[in-house]
């Protein structure tokens, strides 16, 4: 036993070892620590990868621990604290007929959601581009996602697309892939998608000023550069506090990972959308972006002026409406003298255009 006394980690002295001695380091505490080996080999199993994993499994059928390792699965399944490694060993034998009590209850969207779990968590570690195994078995394996998803409903296929589109262990065009594979079995979730490209069908681009693009670029940059990174540094280290579903540290930090990743995809779809303007092709023939319209509201007589410029320019405090407003979008392309009608938030108004102006010469 002199081997274990040198060492308080005998996870890590197990990747130290050959193979070759996998079982006979395992059958060794076993034999020095009678009172409690079961525990050692629980831990060993949680920490463990590759052969060694099949070791612990096979030494704990062999003294008939069968109940002992489908509660661990479970537990780990549940607390999402299952590592890839193991994780990968299950999705690999889920066809076994030698692992399949232990194994085949295991095979549910619960853990299709504890993989993209441990790929999302393997990601935020990893600063280097290193292939994440787990993630390389997901994508080849074209029928491990239809396996996970039989006995799934729509809600949970939906929560599930929707992690995997925030996950950040995977490519882009891997994310379309494995979505494809969703799509086939629940069609709804092609709204995802759709979701995701709606304004860019709806118009081809956005019309912005360089301010307001300018505003947004470093908006992106910043996430990129300090709020992801430091998200990312927040999740690492509330996750080694311990117990994830008392952690409320580890939970707020995910929360705040889905803001931002959603407001970094928003602006990736927006930037590459914008068309810079300077305003200059506005004219007062009638009414565009980049014009200033002077308006009679109907229901009061009052005049309004209004300067209508790009989508992020909108401040309505200054008089300044962003063109896809709903007023905007009913002068736009109407003359002088022309009335149009708006109906927001239930209330119908009649609104005459007194006169179009060129923003550029007013301001």
């Amino acid at each position: 036993s002199s081997i274990l006394d040198a060492t308080s980690d005998y996870s890590k002295l197990a990747a130290e070892l050959p193979s070759l001695y996998f079982k006979r380091y395992i059958d060794l505490i076993r034999r020095t620590y009678a009172d409690k080996w079961q525990e050692m080999v629980e831990d060993l199993l949680r920490n463990s990868s590759g052969k060694f994993t099949s070791e612990c499994i096979n030494f704990m059928l062999e003294q008939e621990q069968n109940e002992r390792i489908s509660y661990c699965l479970d537990r780990w399944l549940n607390e999402q604290t299952i590592k890839g490694p193991l994780l990968l060993w299950v999705v690999k034998n889920r066809n076994s007929k030698k692992y399949a009590s232990i194994i085949r209850p295991l095979v549910t969207p619960r853990l299709l959601a504890a993989m993209f779990y441990a790929i999302d968590y393997e990601s935020l570690q990893n600063a280097s581009t290193r292939r994440i195994p787990l993630g390389d078995l997901l994508s080849d394996d074209t029928d491990l996602i239809p396996d996970l998803l039989a006995d799934s409903n729509v809600e949970t296929a939906h929560d599930l697309a929707q992690t995997l589109l925030l996950n950040q262990g995977f490519e882009e065009l891997t994310k379309k892939s494995l979505l494809a594979r969703f799509i086939k079995k629940f069609p709804t979730v092609q709204s995802l998608l759709a979701g995701e490209s709606a304004e860019a069908s709806e118009d081809d681009a956005l019309i912005v000023s360089q301010e307001s693009f300018n505003t947004s670029k470093a908006e992106y940059e910043d996430l990129i550069a300090t709020k992801i990174p430091e998200n990312k540094q927040a999740i690492v280290t509330a996750r080694e506090h311990g117990d994830l579903k008392e952690n409320s540290e580890y939970k707020m930090a995910r929360q705040d990972q889905d803001i931002l990743l959603s407001r970094k995809n928003e602006l990736e779809v927006d930037l590459s959308r914008a068309r810079v303007t300077d305003f200059s092709e506005a004219t007062t023939d009638n009414v565009g972006t980049g014009c200033v319209v002077e308006l009679e509201e109907g229901s009061t007589g009052k005049k309004h002026r209004y300067a209508i410029l790009g989508a992020w320019d909108s401040d309505p405090k200054n008089d300044i409406l962003s063109y896809k407003t709903p007023l905007a979008q009913q002068l736009i392309g109407k003359e002088s003298g022309e009335t149009v009608s708006t109906k927001i938030g239930g209330n119908e108004e009649q609104w005459t255009i007194l006169s179009i102006g060129r923003w550029l010469d007013e301001k």
